[in-house]
Parts: structure tokens; C-alpha cells; sequence
């Protein structure tokens, strides 16, 4: 599958999770697993994103300010998620925190495919995005099912390489979690 073309894919799913999580706001019992569920797709795809895209725009479009302020959304992104894992899950703080997350997921969403994914899309071959997709898919795919509990894991900096990486890296070291965030 066309790389662009799953990220896009993965943009809608994560918003759509993202969403019914705000809807279903303050987190009740049953929708907690909702909660770490959405926070494990948005880590997941940021990871994917920095260890295959932009691995891409860097070397296929050098240094770029669409590119840059694109990648500091993700700080953004992962920022209001770690934010969100520390807060009580009810109340109208949590509440408006999710909508926030989704907010700002959107808008890393529309510069992404407004902006970002036009450009490595005239750098790349057909044949390239799609190669670049399947190693997109299988990483984001085994982070989502890494089993451990994201409840126990400690706020710590992004290392987005870790699970993600591409082409050959450590792979298995750590899962996606809000750790990772």
C-alpha cells in the first residue's frame, strides 16, 4: 500500500478513536481501555511517522521549514498526550484536554497531507512509497499489539526510533507506550 496513502488512513482512525474518546468524556469504567487505546495510536503513529517519513523528507528534501514545524507538531501532539495521561479521567479538565489532543492531532493531520505528504510524494517513486508503506504498516501494526500495560510505564521523552526503526534497527527494545510519549 502507497505509504501516503495508509498515513492518511491512520490519520482518520486515530481522529475517529480520538473522538469518541471526547465524546465519551469524563472516562467511565468501560471506556479506560478506550483511553490507552487512543493514546497507544497516536504514539504509534508519531513513532512510525519520525522513523520512516521523516527519515524520507530528510533525505529526499533536505532541511525544510514545512518539514521541521511539521516534526515539533509531534512534540506538540505528544506533549498533550502525556498531559493527559498524568490528569484524573473525569471532570471537564480531562474533557477538554482530549478535545484538545484531538484538535491538535487534526491539524498535524491537514499540514501533514496539505503540505508535507505533496512534497515527499513528488520525491518518491510509486514503487517506493508502497515498499515504504508495507514497513509502515508491519511497525505500526506490532506497535499497537505490544501487550504491555501503558498504566505503568513513566513519562519520559519521546525516543522514536526504539520500536519503529527502520531498515534493520533495534526492534522488540521497548513498546508503544505513554513512556515513550
Amino acid at each position: 500500500m502507497d505509504a501516503l496513502d495508509l498515513l492518511e488512513q491512520q490519520h482518520r482512525d486515530v481522529s475517529a478513536l480520538l473522538s469518541r474518546l471526547a465524546e465519551a468524556s469524563p472516562v467511565g469504567a468501560g471506556s479506560e481501555e478506550a483511553f490507552y487505546a487512543a493514546l497507544r495510536a497516536v504514539d504509534a503513529h508519531v513513532r512510525v511517522e519520525e522513523a520512516y517519513v521523516y527519515i524520507a523528507c530528510a533525505s529526499r528534501l533536505g532541511d525544510d521549514a514545512d518539514i521541521r514545524e511539521a516534526r515539533d507538531e509531534h512534540r506538540r501532539i505528544l506533549d498533550a498526550a502525556r498531559v493527559a495521561l498524568t490528569m484524573p479521567r473525569s471532570g471537564p479538565q480531562f474533557a477538554a484536554m482530549i478535545v484538545a489532543l484531538r484538535e491538535r492531532f487534526e491539524r498535524h493531520a491537514e499540514v501533514q497531507e496539505d503540505v508535507v505528504f505533496p512534497k515527499l510524494k513528488r520525491s518518491l517513486t510509486d514503487e517506493e512509497l508502497d515498499v515504504l508503506g508495507e514497513e509502515i504498516e508491519r511497525s505500526y501494526n506490532r506497535l499497537l499489539a505490544s501487550s504491555d500495560d501503558m498504566r505503568a510505564a513513566k513519562a519520559r521523552p519521546s525516543e522514536a526510533s526504539s520500536e519503529a526503526e527502520p531498515r534493520g534497527g533495534r526492534r522488540g527494545a521497548r513498546r508503544p507506550s505513554p513512556g515513550a510519549m
